[in-house]
């Protein structure tokens, strides 16, 4: 084999080699990170919401105040079987809906991320692998195209309130978004007003469950 037949056939050898070694790391590092981790199920989430009175909690509280004709129908009473229900309601649909096409779900240490899509005023909000261990991350919806904000930290960037308004129309609260409305999700009342239904309630829990185990809640968080 002469000098010329030689250069290309290593550049090959070594081209397979670290194509090789790239799946090999991409399968087997997070075998190392996360074999200390354990997995939650929904229902430790939960139970461990309601615990530590997370803002998810005490969003789920208020959705439940905002709404009690919706929320009694679909979900009975806030405790932890029905924030359960609604957190595998509302990740059922989130996923279904291809919400993850254009929205992220994790925070990388480059290009001001943590400024762009973290906690507004702190700094060190880079996602970590812990968070990314339990149910609702299975499988993991990092994403790759941001349409949309990444929506890691969401739990401490809009309220239950301004959520609403944006599922149903996103020109409302977005004015220029080119993410559609979501009016399925919404019912009329007896009064005939616009409402979350099952799978609005769901999908709202779910969203603004989104980092709030980042967030330290305020004494309005709790809604006694």
């Amino acid at each position: 084999m002469g000098k010329m037949e030689r250069f290309p056939f290593v550049v090959l050898v070594a081209g397979l080699l670290f194509f090789l070694f790239a799946d090999f790391i991409s399968w087997a590092l997070p075998i190392f990170v996360l074999k200390d981790i354990p997995m939650k199920k929904v229902s430790d989430l939960a139970a461990e919401a309601k615990a530590k009175n997370t803002s998810a909690w005490a969003d789920f509280e208020r959705i439940a105040m905002y709404y009690p004709e919706q929320f009694k129908k679909y979900y009975g009473e806030v405790n932890e079987k029905s924030f359960e229900k609604a957190l595998r309601i509302g990740h059922r649909w989130y996923v279904a809906e291809g919400c993850w096409n254009c929205h992220s779900q994790m925070i990388r240490p480059v290009s001001n991320e943590t400024l762009r899509f973290g906690i507004p005023g702190v700094s060190n909000t880079v996602s970590y692998p812990s968070e990314y261990q339990n149910e609702l991350q299975a499988p993991v919806l990092w994403g790759t195209k941001r349409i949309g904000p990444d929506l890691i930290r969401e739990a401490a960037v809009h309220n239950v309130d301004w959520h609403v308004a944006h599922l149903y129309d996103p020109q409302t609260t977005s004015p220029g978004s080119n993410m559609p409305g979501y009016p399925w999700y919404f019912e009329k009342d007896k009064n005939g007003n616009i409402v979350p239904n099952e799978r609005g309630i769901g999908l709202l829990t779910y969203i603004m469950w989104l980092g709030s185990w980042e967030v330290k809640p305020t004494k309005e968080w709790a809604l006694k």
